[in-house]
């Protein structure tokens, strides 16, 4: 048996495993299958290539591939001959030139074809006012943003909304999307398809329906897209996003859409929203983009939240809630209520998936932490029945939770991070300004504590700046405000917020 025979047969089992195994164990499997493959074919098969592809370029497996692939024509051998001896000797097709002649078969890959088709069946319009791009809707402060833009889009008279989730995951608040907006889930087909697939078909939604403005919220595949076939969506579609923080790795570096996505397509955008003054100050610092390309937007919160709870505080309590990862902080929350072991502390709040320390059963363990689990929204947590709010954040943007809590009038003890600052100055709260130092959480929660009249005064001020700088009406009109996100006979345009006065200061 030849070295070509023996390749044929090799490749033929290959390809009989590739579907059969693959059928089985999914696509996660055939990427790793595909390239061990490559790895086998060359070491034992070198002079068919030294080529091994990336799991994001394995897809599904084509349709009407070619088990055996036939001989070269002798009509196309015989012509090489002739160039050979006419031209140029090296067109001679020699033993070796034939061994690395591989057969290419068109692929035929109906399925990315099938979930595009599936996909715009969701769609009832070709033209939207807006396309919202999200990873999903979870109960957070981002996500409660998110429904916010999403709400105001869709109150637009001949507004038409479009929202596409991107991350597979739980989505508990898409109930809340009002009625009207179409929504496209994408995610349920990620296994289906590779990461390029799914790209391609996001990108020709964009393209294919009319899209007067794109907005981008925290969703992965659109911001890659937009560094990718940025040009071509903007063709079309003005291209908005929101970037609240870095995230920081566990080496303490930032991440996040800023650093990865942000210096390769700025020049796509018309506007990156940022709910504080502080983040975008440090990226121009970082990066010398233009501060034109930023415009602080207040997260809106509801303010008659407020007006039917009358507070009531008992005791030497203290309220935190919040995610129990890394962001928040638990430990500090930890070693500050062993540090006051005469105050109470209540705890709202789940621990995520990467965050299973020992951190959360040691606060369970202490007889002044009463672990409280989950809760639904910011409205459902009784602000009104304790005397401070906690918040223990290492980084932030301007968190819903301390906007809430600043909303409901209780005096609030917190991290000086991200955009918590322009809330909770000395003012209007108990600011902390090195977030490491426990000993400062405790003096700062004992103030409060022990002078209530004073501390009640700091969480009414902070109360009216956020009912004014907060509300959906600023919010509002801060959207109208901006250049090219609104149709333009959505309304008379301002280039003010409308002077609101911060109150408190």
């Amino acid at each position: 048996m030849n070295r070509r025979r023996a390749f044929m047969f090799v490749r033929f089992v290959h390809l009989a495993l590739d579907r059969s195994l693959s059928a089985v164990f999914g696509s996660r499997f055939r990427q790793s299958f595909i390239r061990m493959s490559y790895r086998i074919k060359i070491y034992l098969f070198p002079e068919y290539g030294s080529y091994i592809p990336e799991p994001s370029e394995i897809g599904q497996i084509a349709q009407g591939v070619v088990w055996m692939p036939p001989a070269i024509p002798s009509w196309v051998l015989d012509e090489m001959k002739d160039l050979a001896r006419d031209i140029d000797p090296i067109l001679y097709p020699t033993d070796q030139f034939l061994a690395s002649c591989q057969y290419y078969s068109f692929p035929v890959l109906p399925r990315p074809g099938k979930i595009y088709r599936e996909l715009m069946l969701n769609c009832s319009s070709d033209h939207y006012t807006h396309c919202f791009a999200i990873p999903w809707l979870k109960r957070g402060g981002a996500d409660l943003v998110t429904l916010k833009h999403i709400e105001a889009a869709a109150r637009i008279p001949g507004g038409k909304v479009l929202v596409i989730m991107t991350e597979p995951g739980d989505s508990p608040w898409v109930s809340r999307i009002p009625s009207g907006v179409d929504i496209v889930d994408t995610s349920r087909f990620t296994r289906e398809i590779s990461h390029e697939e799914m790209l391609v078909l996001i990108v020709r939604m964009l393209v294919q329906l009319q899209i007067d403005t794109l907005h981008i919220i925290n969703s992965r595949h659109v911001w890659e897209i937009v560094c990718r076939y940025g040009l071509a969506v903007t063709q079309r579609t003005r291209i908005f996003a929101s970037i609240y923080c870095d995230d920081y790795d566990r080496y303490g570096q930032p991440v996040g859409f800023a650093r990865q996505y942000l210096p390769d397509c700025y020049r796509r955008l018309m506007t990156v929203f940022t709910d504080n003054s502080a983040f975008p100050a440090l990226l121009q610092k970082t990066y010398g983009y233009n501060p034109n390309l930023f415009r602080v937007l207040k997260s809106p919160v509801d303010v008659s939240m407020s007006l039917a709870v009358t507070r009531k505080p008992e005791g030497r309590r203290v309220l935190w809630a919040g995610r129990l990862d890394r962001q928040k902080r638990p430990d500090l929350l930890l070693a500050v209520a062993k540090a006051l072991p005469d105050v109470e502390f209540h705890v709202y709040g789940d621990a995520v998936l990467e965050y299973k320390s020992d951190i959360v059963g040691r606060l369970q363990k202490l007889k002044n932490v009463r672990m409280l689990g989950s809760f639904d929204g910011v409205e459902s947590l009784p602000f009104a029945d304790f005397p401070v709010f906690l918040y223990t954040s290492q980084w932030d943007g301007t968190p819903t939770m301390v906007i809430a809590a600043a909303l409901a009038c209780i005096p609030i003890v917190a991290s000086r991070v991200g955009g918590v600052g322009d809330i909770v100055t000395e003012a209007r709260g108990y600011p902390v300004g090195d977030i490491e130092d426990v000993a400062l959480y405790v003096t700062r929660i004992n103030e409060a504590l022990d002078n209530q009249m004073c501390a009640e005064a700091k969480a009414a001020a902070a109360h009216e700046y956020v009912k004014y700088e907060h509300s959906e009406a600023a919010f509002t009109r801060a959207i109208m405000a901006t250049e090219g996100y609104m149709p333009a006979d959505a309304g008379s345009r301002t280039t003010t917020t409308g002077g609101l006065e911060q109150c408190g200061v």
